[in-house]
C-alpha cells in the first residue's frame, strides 16, 4: 500500500502477514505491548467482535496497542463462531477473547456488553486501524451525563483497486451527508467501528437489536445504499436511539483526528468500483 496521503502512524500498523505462520518476534512485540490492557479494575472496555478476521486481526492489534490510555482498559475481542485461525492469534497475542456462537454482529456486540468490565464501552472493529489517541478521545465526553453516546470519522485505506486521492473525495462528500443528517437523524452517523457509550445506559434500554442480521449497521446499510428498516433500530443505530430516546443522553460527533478510524474500504469496493459506490450512496442519501 503506498504511503501517499496516509498519516505517518499508519505505516507501523498496515503491513501483510501469513496468519498461518506469524514471525515470533512480531507476537512476542505485540504481547509485550498488549499487556497495558491487563488490569484488574478498567473503567473502559474497548469491545470487538471478529468474525474470520485472520487476515486483519494484527493490523487492528498492533494499533490498539499503541493506544495512550487515560484511564485503566481493557481489551475484550468476541469471536463469533469464526472457522479460520482467528482464536489461535487472538491467544498467540495474549488478548482476552470470549466465543459467541450464535451468528450476527449484534449478538457478538451483546456478549461483549454483558461479558466488559469497564464502565464505559467503547467499540471497535477488526478491519480496522486506531489512531494512539483514539480510546481516550472518543470516552472523555461520556464523563457528562448529557452526552449518552458519541461517535467519530473515518476514513478509507486503499486497497489495490482504489487511490488514497479517489477515496479523499468520497469521504469529503461523506462527511457533508454526515453533516446534514446529524441536525435530525444524528443516530444515522454512528459507526459500529467507532462509538461509546456507558455501559450502565446500554444495559437500562435493553442491549443491541438481537435481529439486525451480520450485517446490521443503520449507517453500513446506508453506505451500501439500502433502506434500513423503518424503526432505524438496527445495531449501532439501535444504540444510539435508543439512549437518545430513552433519557440517557445526546448523540455527540467526536470531530478530532484522535478520534478519525482508518477502515478498510472492502464495502466500498462490494459495489465493482468507487465510482458506482459513490453514486450508489448520493442516492440513497437524498431520497433519489
Amino acid at each position: 500500500m503506498s504511503s501517499s496521503l496516509l498519516p505517518e502512524w499508519i505505516s507501523k500498523h498496515v503491513f501483510e502477514y501469513d496468519p498461518a505462520q506469524i514471525p515470533a518476534e512480531r507476537l512476542d512485540d505485540l504481547r509485550a505491548r498488549l499487556t497495558q490492557f491487563q488490569v484488574s479494575k478498567p473503567e473502559v472496555s474497548i469491545v470487538i467482535p471478529a468474525y474470520n478476521e485472520e487476515a486483519n486481526l494484527l493490523n487492528m492489534l498492533s494499533s490498539l496497542a499503541d493506544q495512550q490510555l487515560a484511564q485503566p482498559t481493557e481489551l475484550l475481542v468476541v469471536n463469533n463462531n469464526s472457522s479460520d485461525r482467528t482464536q489461535a492469534i487472538l491467544d498467540q497475542c495474549g488478548v482476552r477473547s470470549i466465543l459467541e456462537k450464535q451468528p450476527g454482529v449484534a449478538y457478538a456486540r451483546q456478549a461483549g456488553l454483558l461479558a466488559a468490565r469497564g464502565r464505559i464501552i467503547a467499540n471497535a472493529d477488526s478491519d480496522c486501524v486506531y489512531p494512539a489517541g483514539w480510546s481516550s478521545t472518543i470516552s472523555a465526553p461520556l464523563q457528562k451525563p448529557e452526552i449518552g453516546c458519541t461517535y467519530g470519522l473515518y476514513a478509507f485505506l486503499p486497497s489495490p483497486q482504489s487511490s488514497r486521492l479517489a477515496l479523499y473525495g468520497y469521504e469529503k462528500t461523506a462527511q457533508f451527508v454526515n453533516h446534514v443528517r446529524n441536525r435530525h437523524k444524528a443516530y444515522l452517523n454512528v459507526y459500529g467501528f467507532n462509538f461509546a457509550f456507558r455501559r450502565e445506559d446500554a444495559l437500562a434500554v435493553g442491549g443491541f437489536e438481537l435481529d439486525s442480521g451480520r450485517e446490521g449497521s443503520v449507517a453500513e446499510l446506508v453506505a451500501a445504499g439500502i433502506t434500513p428498516p423503518p424503526s432505524g433500530r438496527c445495531e449501532d443505530g439501535l444504540m444510539a436511539l435508543a439512549l437518545l430516546q430513552q433519557g440517557k443522553g445526546k448523540i455527540l460527533r467526536v470531530g478530532s483526528l484522535k478520534a478519525r478510524v482508518w477502515t478498510s474500504d472492502r464495502r466500498l469496493m462490494a459495489d465493482g468500483s468507487l465510482g458506482k459506490a459513490f453514486t450508489n450512496r448520493v442516492k440513497q442519501a437524498f431520497g433519489a
